[in-house]
């Protein structure tokens, strides 16, 4: 089967995760290839032994005539039965569903955006969250109840990734202790979901003043330029070993942001602040995973809420 959602950003391969172990699920012999956007897809997927191959199409495929030829030529022959058109309101993505000529091909819309489809879903039948609907639109194609728990984002790390994030956090920070919790912090995100120093100081002094004894570091964004120069850093390059370091916490606080959701993936207690976007929509969901809309909280409130997710808390 296909599996089509070829967005170039971080989160939207990750947001991936829920259906692919969806199917894993409904459907445990199937072998699925899905059509990404980015060139480190195939990296971040390693671990779903069901998913057979990873394409990727560029941002602007028509700048790549080449691939997209060798694209457009492959989808029909490889003898897909079901498409999924797994993204919203993407022209690729009905695209690459169409030209699959699955016997079955699965999307969301109705009308004129149910062009190309064998089975449309409305949209009000598959909710709001983004990694939630393409799950919700395959259980109301195949007549499961959609409105079961959806799966988490998963990254499904392996224990040697595991091991060696644990060893450097250690390194820096002490091995892990209840009584004094490793809290990493990320303050990077683009626009208007970027947080200023001043919302960050506050927050590490609110932090200390309700767990004195915590320990604070920061996750160093890629571009390798700390923000929180007050704390010691984390610098990480490869995505896995990212999550993996994530991971090595007992929580992380981040802005809305693909580290954000690499962090949910890795299944660490999360705290996800937003400001800007809609965290109905993109705010992570799982075991002790929380959004926080913070334009009505002050420190100490989200300093508070985010403690709460401690697993021992």
């Amino acid at each position: 089967m296909l599996v089509a959602r070829p967005n170039h950003r971080l989160g939207n391969v990750l947001l991936l995760t829920p259906l692919l172990q969806e199917l894993e699920h409904l459907l445990p012999q199937a072998r699925v290839d899905v059509l990404a956007g980015p060139p480190f897809a195939a990296c971040l997927l390693d671990g779903y032994a069901a998913v057979a191959r990873v394409d990727t199409l560029s941002a602007r495929p028509l700048h790549q005539p080449r691939a997209l030829w060798a694209l457009w030529r492959a989808l029909p022959r490889r003898g897909y039965v079901l498409a999924l058109d797994a993204a919203e309101h993407s022209q690729s993505a009905r695209w690459a569903a169409t030209r699959s000529a699955a016997r079955w091909r699965v999307g969301m819309g109705g009308g004129d955006a149910a062009a190309g489809l064998t089975h449309a879903v409305p949209y009000a039948r598959c909710g709001m969250h983004q990694a939630q609907m393409p799950v919700r639109m395959l259980r109301a194609a195949l007549g499961v109840d959609p409105d079961a728990p959806v799966p988490p984002l998963a990254l499904r790390l392996r224990a040697t990734e595991r091991a060696v994030a644990e060893a450097r956090v250690s390194t820096l920070l002490g091995l892990r202790d209840a009584a004094a919790p490793r809290i990493g912090l990320f303050a990077e995100a683009t626009g208007t979901k970027r947080y200023d120093s001043a919302f960050w100081q506050a927050l590490i002094a609110a932090l200390r003043a309700q767990m004195a004894q915590v320990r604070l570091a920061e996750i160093v964004p890629a571009h390798g330029q700390p923000l929180l120069p007050n704390l010691p850093g984390l610098h990480t390059a490869p995505l896995r070993a990212a999550a993996a370091v994530c991971a090595s916490f007992d929580l992380l606080i981040a802005a809305d942001s693909g580290l954000m959701h690499l962090a949910a993936a890795s299944g660490v207690p999360l705290a996800g602040l937003f400001q800007a976007t809609d965290p109905s929509r993109y705010g992570p969901y799982g075991a002790r995973q929380r959004a926080l809309v913070t334009q009505s909280l002050a420190s100490a409130d989200i300093a508070r809420a985010a403690l709460q997710l401690l697993p021992r808390a």
